[in-house]
């Protein structure tokens, strides 16, 4: 089976009652993972490969990671949330016209980019792990980078309610919560993730973290009980 390169942002805001993640239920009838909660992102496409290779598409750095990867981060989350890393303010109107021109296919994230004279600035999205799905648990496999951002301001995230429905704000505890009842439905990636970030109490905590941690490939294991998050990693990823 073909492992696809892919990218996961977790938007993350500061709220009274501390950290809060943005997180988005995939459609019911989707091929895959219908009905579940997840973090935006998606597969890394041969656009994202070629507008990176560009340069002129893209400013600062996410980490020690390939381009392309941030470039697909910063699509999948102006997609699927309406949100935009990009380096300088756009004003609501426009940018949401531009995001339905591209759900529709009317026009692509270079062009969106291009119309406004921006790039996406990729040091607004901190590369924070690197997962890769284990053969046989899943129908897809993916080599997925995850990433952790602070909400660009003044945008407000709304999901595109296509591929993705109902995007929600919530404290990482309180969805792992949600999920230990039942009430939504998660895959293993995104629940450790969500352990990972609930003892950070602000954004600036939580990237500050990120910029200096080490960035570990984590491959889960597969047992008789489900996935697992190797031994040897459980306190280093």
């Amino acid at each position: 089976m073909t492992v696809r390169d892919a990218a996961t942002v977790l938007v993350t805001r500061d709220a009274p009652d501390g950290l809060e993640v943005y997180l988005v239920r995939r459609h019911a009838k989707a091929s895959w993972l219908g009905d579940v909660h997840v973090f935006p992102g998606g597969a890394v496409d041969d656009a994202d490969r070629a507008a990176a290779a560009r340069g002129s598409l893209l400013c600062g750095s996410a980490g020690a990671v390939d381009p392309a990867f941030a470039i697909t981060a910063a699509r999948e989350s102006f997609e699927e949330s309406g949100l935009l890393f990009a380096d300088r303010p756009i004003a609501p109107e426009p940018l949401s016209a531009a995001r339905r021109a591209m759900l529709e296919g009317e026009l692509t994230f270079a062009q969106a980019l291009e119309r406004f004279d921006t790039r996406v600035d990729a040091s607004q999205l901190r590369f924070f792990s690197r997962w890769i799905t284990p053969a046989g648990v899943e129908p897809r496999r993916f080599d997925a980078r995850f990433f952790v951002a602070r909400v660009p301001r003044d945008q407000i995230a709304e999901a595109d309610a296509l591929e993705v429905m109902d995007g929600r704000w919530m404290r990482p505890l309180a969805a792992l919560a949600a999920y230990e009842r039942g009430e939504i439905g998660m895959i293993f990636p995104t629940v450790k993730h969500l352990e990972r970030i609930a003892p950070f109490r602000s954004v600036d905590e939580l990237l500050a973290f990120a910029a200096a941690k080490r960035i570990a490939t984590v491959q889960p294991d597969v047992t008789p009980h489900g996935l697992a998050v190797p031994p040897e990693l459980v306190d280093a990823w």
